[in-house]
């Protein structure tokens, strides 16, 4: 009966998430990773290729390859689930199985990535098959270790961090004097040999733009302890108040359990890195749900081991179930109102582009972040053969992101002959030159109020998250002067 209820709660939300996703309008990141899986690469500036990858497969099955690609994340929250009951049940009955199935689709961060295209359900589908195949080959299966590399190698595809449960796991395998039979051995050892296959491209990408995507600040920064934000980037990214007090509380009770019980002692390896890592970057005032999120399963098996040893009241987890749910309707309400910016602002766009004065070319669009151009993007234009993503974002004298690694309006292209015989530093021309432009964002930048003759406000508009945007109109582009 009990097997039946969680099978029957699992379907209806599944059902429930994928009648969301296909009712509502696509979200910024959504948009990013389809534009992402445009220009595929061995690596992106926000973390490994996965994400986008699976988004241009489902573009070869026909019919609309991202709506495919979005249906897919509910049938992810489910396997995800499937997943961390069965890892309950390798070490308790199927109460606590039960109870890891309720927990787990309560959490906000859970419930927002398993309606958001994004690479935080995949990897964490990949994490909990690694550990049920890692606590399958701490039983005595070694040929488990086998899949369990297979897994945490397929994670790491999607997020860098699935790295730290690895890590965290083949560890613990080597630390612990029961572990160190050969078999457990080179199986711990395959676990990281998988991890650098998974990475070595992604780290070779990165390695050529000089390690930007991955360097997040310098030594100095990495020691600043920001107090103020703290708290605010601990419950950010889909965590909550309350879900950063779940896995504080749980995390602290595991760890202090470990040292009794072997069961406690693999879960405690599998989450110490991502939750230390969550905190970690929460005291530099930046938020990181993915970890958290990967390292909250874990500590949810344990906490629901309590609740069906009768350690932890029923009532008191039921209680923070309903707060962990209201949050998480909170989180999709809020979701909601982003997706639901793309069609208002592609209307006001379309009707600023009809009344652009004629120039020497045809105009363009700008908008002020990588999401927000490539939301328009989808909307407005498919993607040029030139190379040419549909809208660009303002040109920047670093590389901010991935916008800047494809073809831009600033770019010179190599040519003998040039706009200008005195400006020899650049030897090429520029197609863009005289051309008028679009811009869509809120404080208008220098790069654009510098690179064109003239910059205009149109039309101010509130977008339906709240934010106050204005649309510019931009006349005769002549790049930044030197």
């Amino acid at each position: 009966m009990r097997t039946g209820a969680v099978i029957g709660l699992l379907v209806v939300l599944t059902v429930l998430r994928c009648v969301w996703v296909a009712s509502n309008d696509v979200a910024p990141e959504e948009a990013y990773y389809w534009a992402c899986s445009n220009r595929l690469a061995a690596a992106f500036f926000d973390g490994p290729p996965g994400t986008a990858a699976v988004v241009a497969a489902c573009g070869y099955l026909g019919g609309t390859p991202l709506l495919a690609a979005r249906l897919l994340w509910p049938v992810l929250g489910l396997a995800a689930s499937v997943l961390g009951w069965r890892l309950a049940r390798q070490f308790f009955d199927g109460v606590a199985a039960m109870w890891v199935v309720v927990l787990v689709n309560m959490l906000p961060g859970f419930n927002v990535a398993a309606v958001t295209l994004g690479p935080s359900m995949p990897a964490l589908v990949f994490v909990l098959g690694g550990l049920v195949c890692a606590k399958l080959a701490w039983r005595g299966r070694p040929i488990a270790w086998a899949f369990a590399g297979i897994f945490l190698g397929g994670a790491a595809f999607f997020r860098y961090e699935a790295v730290l449960v690895a890590a965290g796991v083949a560890g613990a395998t080597l630390l612990l004097k029961r572990h160190r039979s050969r078999d457990d051995v080179w199986g711990a050892v395959w676990v990281l040999l998988a991890m650098v296959v998974a990475l070595w491209w992604p780290m070779v990408w990165n390695a050529g733009l000089d390690w930007i995507p991955v360097a997040g600040g310098t030594l100095r920064t990495a020691w600043e302890i920001r107090w103020a934000e703290f708290p605010f980037a601990l419950a950010a990214g889909g965590v909550s108040v309350s879900a950063a007090l779940v896995l504080i509380v749980g995390a602290v009770w595991l760890f202090h359990d470990a040292r009794s019980h072997e069961y406690s002692r693999f879960l405690a390896s599998a989450c110490v890195l991502p939750l230390s890592w969550w905190f970690y970057l929460a005291l530099r005032g930046q938020p990181a749900g993915t970890a958290a999120l990967l390292g909250s399963v874990p500590v949810l098996v344990f906490f629901a081991s309590l609740v069906a040893k009768r350690k932890v009241p029923a009532g008191v987890v039921l209680a923070a179930c309903m707060v962990l749910g209201g949050f998480s309707m909170l989180a999709i309400v809020a979701s909601a109102g982003e997706r639901a910016v793309a069609a208002q602002v592609a209307d006001q766009l379309r009707a600023a582009v009809r009344d652009l004065p004629a120039g020497e070319g045809d105009g363009f669009l700008i908008a002020e972040d990588p999401d927000m151009a490539a939301l328009l993007g989808l909307k407005l234009k498919p993607w040029e053969k030139s190379g040419y993503p549909p809208v660009f974002v303002p040109e920047a004298p670093d590389l901010p992101n991935q916008f800047g690694l494809w073809p831009s309006y600033a770019d010179f292209l190599d040519s003998p002959v040039t706009a200008d015989e005195y400006f020899t530093e650049q030897r090429g021309v520029n197609p863009f030159i005289g051309r008028h432009a679009i811009y869509f964002g809120g404080d208008l930048p220098q790069t654009i109020a510098g690179a064109f003759e003239s910059v205009t406000p149109l039309r101010r508009i509130r977008t339906p998250d709240g934010r106050m945007q204005t649309i510019y109109l931009c006349q005769n582009y002549q790049t930044l002067p030197l």
